[in-house]
């Protein structure tokens, strides 16, 4: 590599990092992460804690968001702080791992693509259990096969797929591909696949005994895991996806997809072109391992379509394998075509990771906007929206904020105010990022009304107005006529 490589490759990946979390920050969403904060927050007040539902027995990320929660103090830097720790972690190992397979150039080519791709950038900002578990993953995937020998190496590799486990217990698909290689005896040894085997009976039966000693229940995780789901909607499949039959929607949700952008359509062009072709025994043993995870992942995945739902987070690994396959390819590829691959590539991703609605909650983020503005008075807002803004309501010491219906007279906040009420204040939905730079290149009113709307206002307005109605008197039942 030269002098002018080993400066342009850092600046171009920091460069490109920081547009990828521009595009794509979402912060707070009031859903999971909340979750896991309430797991965090139980460990830092009450000491060593089982789990009161399936997110918080998610202890690698519970433990280092808990971790976050003690330095950084309670409230939404922590958030950002724990879910940023993931997303750089993931892509150091990810790109050294692509390093340590196809040199220098092809660790920093990955690097950039998972950097920059959405399926990972929307997780960079909120806190979830996705980038954990990749990591996990890809660490114990170049500790089994990064090396020839070593017992230990094993042991540390299922360690690690141990750890991705009890991130989340889906992890234990992609291990599934483990199984043909220690029925071939090759490209890894069995011994080194025994000793891993090993390391993770030592993470997941630890956690057993811990749990045994909490609660006398050894599966308590397990229990929760596999209950917190009652019923799969194949509507739930429909969000972000195109889909045409089951046999070829998982297949559809790899290709059309704002995710994953141009990703899996060049990968067969990657394949073609000898991606992984020539590669030295070390570098061909790491692909492969990678590869047969990646691949058992897809399928399980696919096939147990009824009871996970179509959502591409669960192809991450898959994702991040593909990555690396076109880093590989275009480390050897001549500059012009590198530069334009890795520009279309980019370039796509940002675009639709700009594209994604960064305020999923308008309405509750609205509603405390409003209590923050009346705070002597109640505010009232759908049930839903008050519950999910405890925290960012705790945060901004407001305690106002109460749930609909409202009595007469008092502030409402709401998506669909009455035709005769007067409003008092609107909250427009902010524009996507995307939107943003076309309003401020002034091409606005050349946008279609559909994509505007997409563009410009991607959730419902929210009104702020005095609540209508007047009090009207409970009726009472008339008295019984006596006899005649």
């Amino acid at each position: 590599m030269t002098r002018r490589e080993r400066w342009m490759w850092p600046a171009l990946l920091g460069l490109l990092t920081a547009a990828a979390l521009w595009f794509g920050w979402i912060g707070f969403i009031a859903s999971d992460d909340a979750l896991y904060h309430a797991g965090a927050m139980r460990w830092l007040e009450v000491g060593p804690s089982p789990g009161a539902d399936h997110w918080s027995t998610r202890f690698p990320l519970i433990l280092s968001f808990a971790a976050i929660l003690r330095l950084a103090g309670d409230g939404f830097a922590a958030f950002a702080t724990t879910a940023l720790l993931w997303y750089f972690a993931l892509i150091v190992v990810a790109g050294g791992l692509a390093a340590r397979i196809g040199g220098v150039c092809a660790g920093w080519i990955a690097a950039i693509l998972i950097a920059t791709m959405p399926v990972i950038v929307s997780h960079a900002s909120t806190v979830s259990c996705d980038l954990a578990e990749a990591f996990f993953l890809l660490a114990g995937v170049w500790l089994l096969a990064g090396s020839t020998g070593g017992l230990a190496r094993g042991v540390a590799a299922g360690m690690g797929f141990g750890l991705a486990i009890l991130c989340r217990e889906t992890a234990g698909l992609a291990l599934a591909g483990l199984g043909p290689l220690f029925l071939i005896g090759r490209p890894i040894d069995r011994r080194l696949l025994i000793a891993a085997g090993v390391g993770l009976g030592l993470v997941i039966g630890g956690e057993m005994l811990f749990q045994y000693a909490l609660i006398g229940d050894p599966l308590h995780r397990y229990a929760l895991a596999f209950h917190h789901d009652a019923h799969i909607d194949r509507a739930a499949n429909m969000e972000g996806n195109f889909l045409l039959h089951p046999v070829i929607d998982p297949v559809l949700v790899l290709l059309v997809n704002d995710d994953f952008g141009l990703l899996f359509w060049l990968v067969p062009v990657a394949l073609m072109a000898g991606a992984v072709r020539g590669l030295p025994p070390a570098s061909r043993r790491l692909m492969l391992v990678l590869s047969a995870m990646a691949t058992a992942n897809f399928l399980l995945v696919a096939v147990m379509y009824g009871k996970l739902v179509l959502n591409p987070r669960y192809f991450t690994l898959p994702a991040i394998t593909a990555a690396i396959m076109l880093a590989l390819w275009l480390a050897r590829s001549r500059p012009a075509l590198r530069l334009v691959a890795i520009g279309g590539l980019v370039g796509t991703n940002l675009l639709l990771a700009g594209l994604g609605n960064a305020h999923p909650r308008w309405g509750m983020e609205a509603m405390v906007r409003a209590a923050a503005a009346h705070p002597d008075e109640p505010v009232y807002a759908p049930a839903d929206d008050v519950a999910r803004a405890w925290l960012p309501l705790r945060f901004a010491g407001l305690t106002n904020a109460r749930p609909a219906p409202a009595p007469p007279g008092a502030w409402l906040v709401t998506a669909t105010p009455p035709a005769d009420a007067p409003v008092a204040m609107r909250y427009p939905s902010p524009p996507t990022r995307v939107g943003a730079i076309v309003e401020t290149l002034g091409l606005a009113p050349l946008v279609p009304g559909g994509i505007a709307r997409r563009l410009f206002h991607p959730s419902p307005e929210q009104y702020l107005l005095r609540a209508p109605g007047a009090v009207t008197p409970p009726s009472r039942p008339a008295p019984p006529r006596s006899p005649a």
